[in-house]
């Protein structure tokens, strides 16, 4: 198999702006609605991300924008592959990734819908890279257009 790349994962389908929910439980049931219309997912892909959300939250207290990086434990509810990338319109509580007990008021989400091979496991570290890195951010926050965002995220995890 040739080598994975971002391009592979990220899709400019798949990229959303202003994204409104009450909550992350509301906001996680859209975003995978999208997957699974598009046939990425499986039905209950939503349920099981939200059980691994509540059991491992993924809110990232970042610098410029906050993120959330929310999946399923199960891959069995994967049938191909994707990252959905939600900017909010009004930030959503998550919890904070590893302790658990505080809100993080998240601004972008990055959904994966991955199976876990090695190769998806280092663009998710690269995802994750990116977060630390000011002028990624910056420029993420600053995009106004769904191309805009796929264009600033490309650059950056092609690398």
């Amino acid at each position: 198999m040739d080598e994975f790349r971002i391009e592979d994962l990220l899709d400019e389908n798949l990229i959303f702006m202003n994204e409104e929910a009450p909550d992350y439980e509301t906001l996680l049931h859209n975003l995978s609605d999208k997957l699974e219309e598009k046939g990425y997912v499986k039905e209950g892909y939503a349920d099981a991300v939200i059980r691994r959300e509540q059991i491992y939250p993924t809110g990232l207290p970042t610098n410029i924008m906050k993120v959330a990086v929310p999946h399923a434990i199960e891959r069995d509810y994967v049938l191909e592959p994707r990252v959905l990338v939600a900017t909010l319109k009004e930030p959503v509580a998550f919890k904070e990734m590893g302790d658990g007990v505080r809100d993080v008021m998240v601004d972008i989400v990055f959904l994966l819908a991955v199976c876990g091979s090695n190769d998806q496991l280092t663009i998710l570290q690269k995802i994750v890279g990116l977060f630390s890195e000011s002028d990624a951010m910056a420029e993420l926050k600053q995009a106004s257009t769904t191309s805009e965002l796929y264009k600033v995220l490309t650059h950056y995890l092609s690398n």
